[in-house]
């Protein structure tokens, strides 16, 4: 007898995908949110950045979560495979490591790599200001020129250059460009 895709196995086997793609879907979704990213412990300190930092909102002043910086655009075979080894660092670092001994200069450029430009590119434009109001600065220009490879070439990304926008360790806390945000982590230590 002849076995078809609408047998009680193949039907059941159908059911089966069904149940796991939507778990997966599930999953996927639920483990994206800023929420569950800032439920475990050794993200405090990124927490109390980002709430601080020129990055906690969007130009709408809605807040800005994890996962429109640190997760790729869309779902793909980027998004799944950046989603599969953060959570895995991410899980590894919960079970085994101190979140104190986190040596957060070693870990930024490995961190920098996962941070895409389109999503940066998917708030901001590279001929004005981040709040749009103004045009870049002339060293601005140059830098984003090379970028696009109008005046010769660069293999920095946006977050090569804008470092720390959105948390600041306290080892880059005296760097001039991060002088403001500095300030209002320091004055929130304080209170």
């Amino acid at each position: 007898m002849k076995k078809t895709l609408f047998s009680p196995l193949g039907i059941g086997g159908i059911g089966v995908i069904a149940v796991v793609l939507a778990a997966s879907a599930f999953g996927l979704r639920a483990t994206s949110t800023t929420a569950f990213c800032l439920s475990c412990h050794e993200m405090t300190p990124y927490r109390k950045e980002l709430a601080l930092s020129s990055h906690a909102r969007d130009k709408d002043g809605k807040d800005i979560g994890c996962s429109q910086c640190h997760l790729p655009l869309g779902v793909g075979p980027r998004y799944l495979a950046v989603k599969a080894w953060s959570g895995v660092k991410d899980l590894a670092l919960h079970v085994w490591e101190n979140p104190v001994r986190i040596d957060r200069l070693a870990s930024q450029a490995v961190a920098r790599r996962f941070l895409d430009d389109a999503n940066c590119l998917a708030c901001h434009t590279l001929d004005h200001t981040a709040d749009g109001q103004a045009p870049v600065s002339p060293i601005g220009r140059v830098a984003h020129d090379a970028y696009l490879g109008k005046n010769g070439t660069t293999r920095r990304g946006c977050a090569g250059c804008h470092v720390n926008l959105a948390h600041l360790p306290e080892f880059d806390k005296r760097l001039p460009g991060n002088k403001d945000f500095a300030e209002k982590l320091s004055q929130e230590a304080s209170r």
